[in-house]
């Protein structure tokens, strides 16, 4: 009989032991549930826009200021040596080298009206702001819209002086030619040498 009881009471502890066990399932569910939840919300369209271009010639940014300048920046910064490169690989003749280079400074120059343009239509839409606000008696909205209107400014006079360094020739805005060439040229090298060693492998000397 006292075997039983405490065959009984150990069955009893168990199935207390289990039940605990349990009951903290919902909370571990939970807890996963919300963190799921939290997870969601953030959406990968939060950090990248894969809106399709329009006819508008809307400017997309991602990075720096997120402001139309960064478009400047962003085509100054790609990677002109391996596109040079590869198309010394694909074409290694000179006239073929300086067309794509007056390519590059064509779309750079395209790139410059696009984003003064751009700038030009912001300030517009922003001293319109500053005018009926100031009307209203916004003080502090036309404050914040002429600190606005300020790096609109400034960002126009960088963009006059950024066009006028690349037209005089200025280093930091021809490095991307000088990039382009070193590519191209590393391109003919590289013709050069896999010639060479073709020749060596055919043994042409030896049927001489």
């Amino acid at each position: 009989m006292k075997y039983l009881h405490l065959k009984y009471n150990n069955i009893i502890r168990k199935m207390g032991f289990w039940n605990l066990f349990k009951s903290t399932h919902p909370t571990i569910a939970e807890a996963k549930q919300g963190e799921q939840e939290t997870i969601s919300e953030i959406q990968k369209e939060d950090f990248v826009d894969e809106t399709p271009p329009g006819d508008d010639n809307s400017l997309v940014i991602r990075y720096g200021t997120g402001m139309p300048i960064d478009l400047i920046y962003g085509f100054l910064k790609e990677d002109y040596e391996t596109k040079g490169y590869e198309d010394a690989m694909s074409n290694p003749d000179v006239s073929y080298k300086e067309m794509n280079k007056q390519i590059i400074r064509s779309n750079l120059e395209i790139k410059f009206r696009q984003v003064r343009l751009k700038y030009t239509d912001d300030l517009r839409a922003v001293e319109f702001h500053i005018g009926s606000r100031s009307d209203a008696g916004l003080v502090d909205v036309v404050k914040q819209l002429e600190t606005q209107k300020y790096t609109f400014v400034q960002h126009m006079n960088e963009l006059d002086k950024m066009e006028q360094d690349f037209k005089d020739g200025l280093a930091y805005m021809t490095g991307m030619l000088l990039s382009y060439e070193r590519g191209f040229l590393r391109g003919l090298a590289a013709l050069s040498l896999g010639q060479i060693r073709n020749t060596g492998n055919g043994n042409e000397y030896d049927r001489l």
